[in-house]
């Protein structure tokens, strides 16, 4: 017994710091699995999740804009067992970026840095870290991927300088760059602006080759390491595009190809285009539009390419950085969750930067300065964009007054979002009804969420009905099924044509609420 327990501690301290942050990530997350229903994506999620275990079909029964995965994650009985999959998700999560940290620094003590900045920034409430977001679960298949590539000399050599060998490949090298592709593609699943996370790893092949070229002193030299590059970027390309096409393949086979292609895929590119900002500066103006953010992300690689005094850790880490920014900003939507994608570079810059402090400025001047300026600008976006931080001291302090029963569990539920007293009032009559499926005229999705119950429509919110103009076939579809219950919420100031003279007609208001009225179907229908 006593070599058990003497065995055991040898594994605990060798493995101290990251037992360290997954205990800190354990116990920062403890509140979360006594929050109500109340945040809308979330609920979305699960709606759609719980319509995917009642057997309707992704983007034809049942629809929002992301690719997938998500919603399949989200096929769990109810919002706490969500939040499990999120905590088990994150602590991988955080194991594989401890890896990948202590890989680019060679040492410990930067690589717990880190990763406390990391875990930090990925489960406190600022960034709305503490909700199970796309984000997060993109962040598990990238770190995934970037954990193969540790195993790789493409990784390898690279991080050592050693350019012609980051090019030279061999039957292991290339299954590890299948693999590690596959999960970047099982990202973009989840989440298209993973892509960006993608770009950083051929980034790897593009800032070697940079190196390489003028050093070949012929033409066939030069070739030769372009198609070594080409060649192994086509080996990522390879498996980023096997669970794409699997995907496909998949959505066909359901019937759903076409529907997939338009809601699943191609919305994307309308939704990052649908935000029109409104800024002083006309510069300012451009610099957000597509073609303003492509022409600062290529300059910024054209300095990281271009400048030798660069290390390639710091290449690496800032180029990822660029991307990440890049992505989070393509809708250029103000919403706090966006930026998580840009943690992990994030917490590696800074870990870069700290450390390059205490040594001679004037040998680590164009690193620091990049770096400084790189970090920067995360920060003037929030301002230019009015990206609210949620409060991390009131959420901590909230949880703390529940659990020391100084605010009653309904104070501690109803403070999160004004909609949650009534949707659980609501909810106690909608269970009593033993409905699958009701309609809700609003923006609403935590009482499907809450009631475990789907929409009488395509659509989960009233918006992707105005956004589609799916008026007409939402019509039919209540018309058709006549469900037990329709729900109408006091905020929505657009009618949806024809569902007034509809309730009139087969309905009677049961409950009015602060915030909705509540229909029933008469009995007589």
């Amino acid at each position: 017994m006593r070599k058990l327990f003497r065995q055991i501690d040898q594994k605990c301290e060798e493995y101290l710091e990251v037992l360290v942050l997954l205990l800190i990530n354990v116990t920062l997350r403890i509140p979360n699995f006594f929050e109500p229903y109340w945040y809308g994506d979330e609920a979305i999620y699960l709606t759609v999740g719980n319509g995917i275990r009642q057997g309707l079909k992704l983007y034809t029964e049942i629809i929002d804009h992301k690719t997938p995965i998500i919603y399949y994650l989200a096929a769990v009985p109810s919002q706490f067992w969500f939040r499990v999959l999120n905590l088990a998700w994150m602590m991988v999560a955080t194991v594989l970026f401890f890896q990948l940290a202590k890989k680019l620094f060679r040492k410990t003590k930067p690589a717990f840095i880190s990763s406390l900045i990391f875990v930090l920034l990925t489960t406190l409430p600022w960034l709305e870290g503490n909700i199970p977001n796309g984000e997060l679960f993109v962040i598990g298949f990238v770190l995934g991927g970037w954990w193969l590539l540790t195993k790789t000399k493409l990784l390898t050599e690279f991080l050592a300088g050693k350019y012609q060998e980051v090019l030279q490949g061999s039957k292991k090298e290339t299954l590890l760059l299948l693999g590690a592709g596959s999960l970047f593609g099982l990202g973009v699943l989840t989440k298209v602006p993973g892509l960006l996370d993608f770009g950083a790893v051929l980034l790897i092949g593009w800032f070697a080759l940079v190196k390489l070229l003028p050093s070949a002193k012929t033409w066939s030299g030069k070739l030769k390491n372009f198609w070594q590059f080409v060649s192994k970027s086509a080996w990522l390309g390879i498996g980023l595009m096997i669970p794409v096409v699997l995907s496909i393949v998949y959505f066909i086979s359901q019937g759903s190809g076409q529907d997939y292609l338009q809601y699943g895929l191609l919305y994307n590119i309308r939704y990052s285009g649908s935000w029109q900002l409104e800024l002083a500066n006309p510069l300012l103006e451009f610099l957000f539009t597509l073609p303003g953010k492509v022409l600062v992300l290529a300059g910024i690689m054209s300095l990281l390419s271009f400048v030798k005094k660069f290390t390639p850790r710091f290449q690496l880490i800032a180029g990822w950085f660029a991307l990440t920014l890049f992505a989070a900003l393509l809708s250029n939507r103000p919403y706090p969750h966006y930026l998580i994608q840009v943690v992990p570079p994030l917490a590696l810059m800074v870990t870069e930067l700290y450390y390059l402090l205490g040594k001679k400025f004037a040998t680590h001047k164009a690193t620091l300065l990049t770096g400084a300026g790189l970090l920067i600008m995360p920060i003037a976006v929030m301002l230019l964009l009015d990206v609210r931080l949620y409060s991390t001291s009131e959420y901590y302090s909230r949880f703390y007054q529940l659990v020391s029963g100084q605010i009653s569990e309904q104070e501690y539920d109803y403070s999160f979002n004004p909609l949650v007293e009534n949707n659980y009032q609501a909810a106690q009559a909608i269970r009593g009804l033993d409905g699958e499926r009701m309609f809700i005229w609003g923006t609403n999705p935590m009482l499907y969420a809450l009631t475990h119950t789907t929409p009488t429509s395509r659509f989960t919110v009233s918006f992707h009905i105005k956004d589609f103009n799916d008026y007409q076939r939402t019509m039919d579809q209540i018309e058709e099924e006549q469900p037990t219950i329709i729900v109408v919420m006091d905020d929505e100031h657009q009618e949806l044509p024809g569902l007034q003279e509809y309730l009139d007609t087969y309905y009677y208001p049961n409950t009015q609420y602060d915030t909705m009225t509540l229909y029933l179907l008469r009995e007589d229908q």
